[in-house]
């Protein structure tokens, strides 16, 4: 009996650690282009209190295609997501701002309007499988 609990306990810890280290494919279409110049800086956050400050655990930034849809493929382990975006016209690798507001396109996962500041729950998403989304860029 003592064996058969063990190996249970094992096979769960060998299925936890699988599940932990399981990865799947997030690609992100971003549409409303209005120039096609400078990078996408995207950033994906998994804490709620990093979510509108500078903090991401994952930043990077991609040169905006001439033409052609703009597609940002990342492999990215199981979890709990948000994304926001800005479009770096200027090279200067910031949100720019006047008067607080954005000067820049930006977007955000699962808000495709914005009517206010996005909140981290609204705009996170688990990542379980492979994941598809669109992302709207705005520009107030």
């Amino acid at each position: 009996m003592k064996t058969l609990i063990t190996t249970t306990l094992l096979l769960v810890s060998i299925v936890t650690v699988q599940a932990q280290t399981q990865t799947h494919k997030l690609t992100i279409t971003i549409s409303n282009l209005l120039e096609r110049k400078g990078t996408i800086h995207l950033g994906l956050v998994t804490k709620a209190e990093n979510f509108m400050d500078q903090t991401a655990d994952i930043d990077t930034a991609v040169a905006v295609p001439a033409s052609g849809p703009m597609v940002i493929a990342l492999t990215m382990p199981t979890g709990t997501y948000a994304v926001r975006l800005y479009q770096d016209l200027n090279g200067d690798k910031q949100m720019n701002r006047e008067n607080g507001m954005p000067t820049k396109p930006f977007g955000f996962s699962n808000i495709p309007m914005l009517m206010g500041p996005p909140s981290f729950e609204a705009a996170s998403f688990a990542l379980t499988t492979d994941t598809e989304m669109k992302i709207v860029l705005l520009k107030l």
